[in-house]
């Protein structure tokens, strides 16, 4: 594909214990790295989209190995920057049927939460870009990266580059009230946004007249939808929503808004191998369905089988292919490929 995406945001080092070992009583760490934007970039270029990577790394071997780690995906690393105190870390234990997952951060003062503007040369790094894609976990980080993200998406705009943004809400970086008047900032720039119905009462204070439990989810983003769209004019709302049976099985469908009709994919059960990273890939999905100009019920329900393969898949990156993506929704067995 031709087209080219730029993400902004950390690269992480993850640590897991082997399997579905404790925290408490490993003697040893798996070693993977992530993080959400970085994650939908590698995604991205997996299926072949052209895609860039924007972020701060410590000047170390740390920070060397992580973007690597970037680099053997295809994805575009020459405009990292270097320096700063550390590479951010977290820690993930895999939960189990009724035990839940846990993660524990260790990401304070990470090389990119104090990164400025003048670091980047932000007109080359959006040189015949289609679209920018950004998170509130990197606006959320500090004061330094709320503005850099900002920046970033204010000259996007500029650009006439198509803006994504996934809420992305992590109670451990920001409050609600410090997350609404961040996201609020730079709703203004933001052309595909990924959100929740705790994101459109939480953090952007609007009411359902429906009771969005799990049943009524549908009805709940029908109340919802329109109301957000009026205010923000965003061209779509994208949405997963997810049955939590158990830490190792869910089920999950995607749901897509385009201010005219909402469209749900299929619904998929999933045993879950490693949950962390789905979000990511069911954001890519949607990208790559956007950027291949395919109608939105495609869109929706690759991004869904996306996610549903993540979930099969240990570490941060959705090793998958786009005609496997596409069997998953379009029915093909589960047999043996042979």
């Amino acid at each position: 594909m031709s087209k080219k995406v730029v993400t902004l945001g950390e690269v992480l080092l993850r640590l897991s214990p082997p399997g579905n070992q404790r925290i408490i009583n490993s003697s040893s760490f798996d070693v993977n790295y992530g993080g959400a934007e970085i994650n939908v970039a590698v995604n991205l270029s997996i299926l072949g989209v052209n895609t860039t990577a924007i972020t701060k790394v410590p000047d170390n071997e740390i920070g060397e190995a992580a973007v690597r780690h970037i680099e053997s995906f295809g994805v575009n690393t020459s405009y990292i920057a270097r320096g700063g105190e550390r590479l951010g870390i977290y820690f993930l234990e895999n939960g189990f049927s009724l035990r839940s997952s846990k993660v524990i951060y260790d990401r304070k003062h990470s090389s990119i939460s104090k990164a400025s503007v003048s670091e980047f040369d932000v007109d080359a790094i959006f040189s015949g870009v289609s679209l920018f894609h950004v998170s509130g976990i990197t606006l959320g980080l500090s004061p330094e990266a709320l503005e850099l993200g900002e920046y970033f998406m204010k000259k996007a705009k500029e650009k006439g580059i198509t803006v994504s943004f996934d809420f992305n809400y992590r109670s451990k970086l920001w409050s609600l009230n410090e997350a609404a008047n961040g996201i609020e900032r730079v709703l203004k720039y933001v052309d595909i946004a990924f959100a929740g119905y705790l994101d459109f009462i939480n953090i952007l204070g609007f009411h359902s007249e429906e009771s969005c439990y799990e049943e009524n989810i549908f009805n709940c983003y029908k109340d919802l939808y329109p109301k957000v769209m009026e205010k923000y004019g965003f061209k779509y709302i994208v949405s997963s929503a997810r049955k939590v049976v158990s830490a190792s099985k869910n089920i999950y469908k995607g749901i897509v808004f385009n201010g005219k009709e909402m469209l749900v994919s299929r619904e998929y059960e999933v045993d879950i191998i490693d949950r962390v990273g789905s979000g990511d890939a069911f954001t890519a999905g949607f990208l790559y369905g956007y950027l291949a100009e395919v109608d939105d019920s495609y869109k929706v329900e690759f991004a869904a089988a996306s996610a549903a393969l993540k979930h099969t898949i240990l570490g941060d990156v959705n090793l998958v292919t786009k005609d496997e993506v596409e069997k998953l929704f379009k029915g093909v067995s589960y047999d043996v490929g042979r």
